[in-house]
């Protein structure tokens, strides 16, 4: 199955969901749920494992992956709030969950594998990656290559031993069922592990965009005699479809289609183009951008409150900042000022597991709520049109965050800070050129200026935790966006075009060297006093 284009939705903004990490911990959350459902039933154990020198090995206790695991396998959505006690609820649900590191050969740094045995004892396996964002890709079931991206209803049979029949001939079988009952199939594909005799299985999957009534499985079971049938759910927001089409995956060409229609603004564009890749009304494609919102300006009232406790080694801040700022003892930066604040609260926030959205990820979800709605205020726009607005601006940053994933990741673990900061640096100048009146070429321009300044920052989160730099630099990324939208809208030229410095961020961070890149191996991990936290935040956690 070819991948398809990135969603704004899927792969840009959002998901909604407890921190602290979109690759970390909602990706896995996701891996889990995903992986539960190819289990089938109620699992009776359950074996993780990471690869040695991959960034799981060294960040799942510190960034909640294994919360996010056991989340999922109890079927957990990325935003459950049960999902910080996971680990307690899945051990009172009598399920064993282990987690392993080992050395194996790993072509992605976030890969994972889980051996699942359920109560009646059958046994799947699966190697999963999480891509950056919360996005998920699953590549073998049983050591049989797929592609899975949980964004369809997906058929599973799963097979095992000698086979006497042609792969091709029960998937023509399974086909003409599903199609005899008015099912549209999109897409399908068989997969075996290349052995023979008992070690022997074999996959079969089919696409689908509804589920199966437990009828029509039943029917399906018939077919395959002693095969495991499952009919998995998906677990991303927007479906996919074989049928498509997109208008542009690139700024160069987004413009050309903007130019055409009369220089419309960023965010028609973006309603545009989401509208095509989900298959959805444009009208919806706003809705579902206005409920996002309000999640982001919820997150932002909950932070400033600091009413909870973050699970690193930091305390609470927002609130003193904000005391600080309301008796005008800041240096005045103008909106700057409250967006300082608004980035802080969110990130803490993030940091005490509590409810935020990735924008492009969690490690960086302080960056666009904080340009966004410090802009709302600062415009003075009236509070029936706040809504609207936001969401608006928040597509046209979802737009630039697609040529982004298009082109080059959102996964620190490849690329460094720059593909989360960076890239939350660029989308957010992009939708405060939208906010101001300003272009899609300014926008553009805006987000590879932005971009610019953010080529080769490194991801060395001290003690692994979400917390030191990558508190300091949303705030950093927020400033980086105001100073860009303001310095594209008003004669300075970057000369070099977006599509152009998206590559080279992608080839940037392929030159930082692992250490740098979420492992906690290198930079401000490795200072003395980087050292010495780590040492501390260690003690506690795993004295608890």
């Amino acid at each position: 199955m070819t991948k398809l284009p990135s969603s704004i939705f899927n792969e840009v903004i959002g998901p909604v969901m407890i921190g602290p990490s979109s690759s970390h911990t909602a990706a896995p959350s996701r891996i889990g749920n995903l992986a539960g459902q190819l289990s089938g039933g109620t699992l009776s154990r359950v074996t993780v494992t990471f690869e040695e020198n991959g960034s799981f090995a060294t960040t799942y206790r510190g960034q909640k992956s294994d919360q996010g695991l056991a989340a999922g396998l109890m079927g957990m959505s990325p935003h459950d709030p049960r999902l910080s006690d996971a680990l307690s609820i899945i051990e009172q649900a009598g399920i064993a969950l282990t987690f392993e590191v080992k050395s194996f050969e790993a072509d992605h740094p976030n890969v994972v594998y889980l051996d699942m045995v359920n109560q009646q004892g059958e046994l799947v396996t699966v190697k999963a990656l999480s891509t950056g964002g919360g996005r998920i890709e699953f590549n073998e079931i049983n050591g049989c290559p797929v592609y899975l991206a949980g964004d369809y209803y997906e058929l599973v049979v799963m097979f095992e031993g000698d086979r006497s029949f042609s792969l091709e001939q029960q998937l023509s079988k399974i086909c003409r069922v599903l199609t005899g009952a008015g099912i549209t199939l999109h897409g399908s594909f068989v997969s075996d592990n290349g052995k023979a005799g008992v070690e022997s299985r074999a996959v079969i999957v089919v696409h689908m965009r509804e589920q199966l009534s437990q009828e029509r499985m039943d029917s399906i079971q018939v077919l395959c005699g002693k095969a495991l049938l499952r009919n998995l759910v998906p677990v991303m927001p927007v479906m996919a479809s074989e049928q498509c089409e997109v208008p542009y995956t690139r700024a160069e060409k987004m413009l050309e289609w903007c130019s055409q229609q009369g220089d419309v603004p960023l965010w028609q564009a973006a309603v545009k183009y989401e509208s095509a890749r989900a298959n959805l009304d444009e009208r919806n494609v706003i809705e579902m951008m206005r409920e996002i919102a309000e999640v982001m300006e919820s997150a932002i009232a909950t932070g400033l409150t600091g009413d909870f406790f973050m699970r690193g080694f930091l305390t609470p801040s927002a609130g003193k900042l904000h005391a600080a700022l309301k008796q005008q003892k800041f240096i005045p930066t103008g909106m700057l000022d409250m967006a300082t604040v608004m980035a802080v609260a969110v990130m803490e926030l993030n940091s005490s597991m509590g409810r935020v959205v990735a924008a492009p990820t969690a490690g960086s979800c302080g960056v666009l709520p904080a340009a966004v709605f410090s802009a709302l205020d600062a415009l003075g726009v009236p509070s029936e049109e706040r809504g609207e607005r936001a969401a608006k601006a928040l597509l046209s940053a979802g737009l630039i965050g697609v040529f982004i994933s298009e082109q080059s990741t959102f996964a620190t673990e490849v690329c460094g800070c720059q593909a989360e900061c960076g890239s939350a640096a660029s989308m957010a100048a992009a939708a405060l050129v939208d906010m101001a009146g300003g272009s899609a070429l300014d926008a553009c321009n805006a987000a590879a200026l932005a971009m610019q300044n953010s080529l080769g920052l490194t991801c060395d989160p001290v003690a692994e935790q979400v917390e030191i730099p990558c508190i300091g630099r949303n705030v950093g990324a927020v400033s980086n966006a105001v100073s860009s939208a303001n310095l594209a809208m008003f004669g300075f030229k970057g000369n070099l075009p977006l599509d152009d410095v998206i590559s080279a961020m992608w080839e940037v961070g392929h030159t930082l060297p692992d250490t740098l890149r979420c492992t906690g191996k290198g930079g401000l991990c490795t200072t003395p006093s980087g050292k010495r936290i780590k040492k501390e935040v260690d003690s506690i956690r795993f004295a608890s």
